[in-house]
C-alpha cells in the first residue's frame, strides 16, 4: 500500500522527521509504503539486511535478543509514534536482534521496497542531509547519560558522512556538502574565498570516446587534483565537471595564486592513462569570488564565480576572473 498524506501527522511526531519541512515531508512519504503485519509475525530476523526502518502507525512491536543457549529476551517495545530499525538502516549493518508483531500492526516503511538509501540519497541529497542530521540527533539522545558519545571523528558519524556527502563517481565531497560548508565558512570568517572551475573541452571526451571514459577521466583528474591541492577537504564537485575550493580567511591574492597553483596542474595534467593514444589536454576557466565583496552568503557567492567560469568560456577558455575582470574585454 502507497502511503498518502494523512500520515504526515505520524510521520512529523517521530523525533527523527520532526525538524523536516513540508515539502521535505511530503516527499518523504512518498518514498514510503504502508503494511500491515499480524500478530506474532516478524518484521525483521537478526541476520537479515537492513534495507528499511519504520515508524509504527499502530499495533505494538518488541524487539528480542537470543542468548547463545537460545534463550529469548525483550530488549525493547515500542508503540503507535515509534520509530524503530533506523540505526542497522543509516549504518548498513545486518540485523542485530528480532522485531516481532506484539499486536497486529500498521508500519509506515521507509524507503519503500526497490528504494536504497543510495538511489535516495543520489535523487534528494537535502533530504538525505535531513535525515542524517535527525538520526545523529536521535542516537545523541538516546546514549546522553550512558558512557559512550556519537563524536566527529567516531567511525559511525565518518560512515554516515560518507555515505550522505561524498561524490559516488569522484569521491569528493559533493554539492550539499559543499553548499553546507561555505555557509559555515562564511559564518566564522571575516573574508572567504571560493575558486571554481570547469574545463573549456571536456564534452570532447565525451563525444570522441564515450561517457565511460568521462566518467573514468572525471574520477582520474579528482583523485590527481587530492593529491596536489594544500587541504582535500575543501575541493568539491559541485555539478558535471564544475568543482569548487574554499580558502577560508583568503586574500584576494591567496585565492588568485591557487587558482593559478590548479590551473599550471590540470593544464599539465597527462589522461593518458584514461584516455590512451592522444596527448589530449585540459583548458579550464575559473571563477573567483571572495566574501563579502563578492557576496555575503552562500548562494550569492556560487552564482559569482559559476556564472565567471561561463563568462571565461565565451572569452575562448582558460581564463580566471574575478568580477571585476567583467569589465575588461
Amino acid at each position: 500500500m502507497r502511503v498518502t498524506a494523512s500520515y504526515e501527522t505520524v510521520l512529523k511526531s517521530v523525533d527523527l522527521f520532526s525538524h523536516l519541512d513540508d515539502s521535505a515531508a511530503e516527499s518523504v512519504i512518498a518514498m514510503s509504503q504502508i503494511i500491515d503485519i499480524k500478530e506474532g509475525s516478524p518484521v525483521f530476523r537478526r541476520g537479515d539486511a537492513a534495507h528499511h526502518f519504520y515508524v509504527i502507525v499502530s499495533g505494538e512491536i518488541v524487539i528480542q535478543e537470543t542468548d547463545d543457549d537460545g534463550n529469548r529476551s525483550d530488549i525493547a517495545r515500542f508503540l503507535a509514534g515509534d520509530c524503530f530499525g533506523e540505526l542497522n538502516f543509516f549504518t548498513g549493518n545486518q540485523r542485530t536482534a528480532d522485531a516481532v508483531v506484539l499486536e497486529a500492526s500498521r508500519l509506515l516503511r521507509f524507503p519503500r521496497s526497490g528504494l536504497s538509501l543510495g538511489a535516495l540519497v543520489d535523487s534528494r541529497p537535502e533530504i538525505g542531509a535531513q535525515l542524517y542530521y535527525g538520526f545523529l540527533a536521535r542516537i545523541s539522545s538516546r546514549i546522553r547519560g550512558v558512557n559512550v558519545m556519537v563524536k566527529e571523528n567516531s567511525p559511525l558519524v565518518q560512515e554516515l558522512k560518507r555515505q550522505i556527502y561524498v561524490d559516488k563517481l569522484t569521491g569528493l565531497f559533493n554539492k550539499t556538502f559543499f553548499e553546507e560548508t561555505l555557509a559555515q565558512t562564511l559564518s566564522s570568517n571575516d573574508t572567504t574565498g571560493l575558486l571554481m572551475y570547469k574545463p573549456d573541452n571536456f564534452k570532447l571526451i565525451n563525444d570522441c570516446y564515450g561517457h565511460e571514459i568521462g566518467d573514468r577521466t572525471l574520477k582520474f583528474i579528482a583523485d590527481s587534483l587530492r593529491n596536489f591541492v594544500p587541504c582535500p577537504d575543501m575541493l568539491f564537485r559541485f555539478m558535471g565537471n564544475e568543482n569548487a575550493v574554499i580558502l577560508p580567511a583568503g586574500s584576494r591574492d591567496q585565492l588568485r595564486k591557487l587558482a593559478d597553483g590548479i590551473g599550471g596542474f590540470l593544464r599539465g595534467l597527462s589522461l593518458s592513462p584514461i584516455v590512451p593514444d592522444t596527448d589530449f589536454r585540459l583548458s579550464v576557466s575559473f571563477g573567483l569570488a571572495l566574501s563579502p565583496d563578492h557576496g555575503s552568503g552562500a548562494p550569492a557567492l556560487i552564482d559569482c564565480a559559476h556564472q565567471l567560469i561561463m563568462e571565461g568560456r565565451r572569452r575562448g577558455g582558460n581564463r580566471c576572473l574575478f568580477l571585476e575582470d567583467r569589465a575588461v574585454s
